[in-house]
C-alpha cells in the first residue's frame, strides 16, 4: 500500500499495488489502470493478468497497479473532483507537494516507476464509447527506447498501432508515458481497447484481446517462454492525432457505427450517428466522417452532453498512415514500420 496523504474526513489515501516476483531475474513490467476514473474497465485486466502469472514461470516482476487514482474512480470522473488547477492525472508528472493529483503522480514515480523497466498505461474507453488502438512515442528523444515501445506495440498484437507525438502534442511529456519515456527512460504503450456499455460478449472479447496482449509483451520482453500468438498479418499505423466527431448539442445519440465497425474504413460524408432531442424527438445534428478514414473510436446509442464521446477516425490517406504487412518477426515490423511510415510533426 503506497501511502499518499491525509484526506480531510481523516481517511489516509492509500493505492494499492500488487506485485509478481518471477522465481528467476529479469525485467520489471509495470501495469498501470485507472489513472482517469471513468475508464475503470481496465482494472479487470490488471486483476486477471497478476492472478494468472505463475512466478515458476516468470523471470523479472510484474507490478500491477489497478486503480492509479482512487479519488476519481470513487467519482467515476476522468478528473479528480477538486479545486485543483491540475486535476488530470495524466497530464502532472512526475507530481509535486501540492494538489492531491500532483501528490498521487509523486507517490507513484517514487515508489512504482523508479524499479520499473516497462510500462504499460491503459485506456479504454469511458462508458458508452470503446477505443481500437495502441498508442506509443514516436517521437520520444532517446532511439532505444523508442524502437523498444513500437516494438512492444507491435508485440501487443492489435492492428492499430498509433504513433504519438508524446512530447511534442498529445498526450504531452507530462503524461505517465511522456515523462516514463524521456526522463526516466521507460519504453512504454498505451493500449486503448475497449470500453464499457457494450454487453458482456464484446467486453470479455475486449478483455481477453488484452490480456493476450500482455502475455504477448512479456514473451517479448522474453519474460516469459514462448512467442508472441495472434498476431494480425497486418497493422494500420498512423501518426496523426486522427479526428474526433463528437456530439456539439447535447442529446440522445443514436449510433448508426458500434463496435462491430472498430478497424472499418468509412468514405468521407457518411453518417456515423445522430443526436435527437430527449425532449421534442427532433433530429438535431448529425455525426459526418470528415474525411476518408479508419475507424478507431465508436459509441452505442447513450445519452450526451456536449463534447462527449463519439467516434474517432484516422485517416487512411494521411502522410502519416500506411497498411504495414507483418514482416516475420516483431522487431523486422518494428523496422518495417520506421522505414514506410515516420510520422511528421505535430
Amino acid at each position: 500500500m503506497i501511502s499518499v496523504t491525509t484526506r480531510l474526513d481523516g481517511s489516509e489515501l492509500r493505492i494499492p499495488v500488487h506485485t509478481v516476483k518471477g522465481d528467476r531475474d529479469g525485467p520489471t513490467l509495470t501495469l498501470v489502470s485507472t489513472q482517469h476514473g471513468a475508464e475503470w474497465y481496465s482494472i479487470e485486466i490488471v486483476r486477471r493478468v497478476i492472478s494468472e502469472l505463475v512466478p515458476s514461470a516468470l523471470r523479472g516482476r510484474v507490478i500491477g497497479v489497478p486503480v492509479a487514482n482512487p479519488i476519481a474512480l470513487e467519482h467515476f470522473t476522468r478528473m479528480t473532483p477538486d479545486e485543483s488547477d491540475e486535476p488530470d492525472l495524466n497530464r502532472v508528472w512526475p507530481g509535486g507537494k501540492t494538489w492531491v493529483t500532483e501528490q498521487i503522480a509523486a507517490a507513484l514515480d517514487k515508489e512504482v516507476l523508479a524499479g520499473t523497466d516497462y510500462l504499460m498505461d491503459f485506456h479504454p474507453g469511458p462508458w458508452g464509447a470503446a477505443l481500437a488502438t495502441i498508442g506509443y512515442g514516436a517521437d520520444l528523444p532517446d532511439e532505444k527506447v523508442r524502437r523498444e515501445s513500437l516494438e512492444m506495440a507491435i508485440a501487443f498484437g492489435h492492428p492499430s498501432v498509433r504513433a504519438l507525438k508524446m512530447m511534442g502534442a498529445f498526450p504531452g511529456p507530462r503524461s505517465i508515458a511522456g515523462y516514463a519515456g524521456s526522463a526516466r527512460k521507460i519504453a512504454n504503450i498505451g493500449p486503448c481497447l475497449g470500453g464499457l456499455g457494450f454487453g458482456p460478449q464484446a467486453e470479455r472479447e475486449w478483455l481477453d484481446q488484452q490480456v493476450r496482449g500482455v502475455q504477448n509483451v512479456l514473451k517479448h520482453l522474453g519474460m516469459l517462454d514462448g512467442e508472441p500468438t495472434g498476431l494480425p498479418r497486418k497493422y494500420f499505423h498512423f501518426g496523426s492525432r486522427g479526428q474526433r466527431i463528437v456530439p456539439s448539442k447535447g442529446g440522445y445519440l443514436r449510433a448508426g457505427h458500434g463496435p462491430d465497425a472498430l478497424m472499418t474504413e468509412a468514405s468521407k460524408g457518411t453518417v456515423l450517428g445522430t443526436v435527437e432531442s430527449p425532449y421534442t424527438f427532433e433530429r438535431l445534428e448529425d455525426l459526418i466522417a470528415p474525411e476518408d478514414g479508419v475507424l478507431f473510436g465508436v459509441a452505442r446509442d447513450y445519452m450526451v452532453r456536449p463534447g462527449d464521446w463519439a467516434y474517432f477516425i484516422a485517416e487512411s490517406k494521411h502522410p502519416d498512415s500506411a497498411w504495414v504487412d507483418l514482416a516475420g518477426s516483431v522487431k523486422d515490423t518494428a523496422a518495417s514500420i520506421e522505414r514506410r511510415a515516420r510520422p511528421s510533426s505535430p
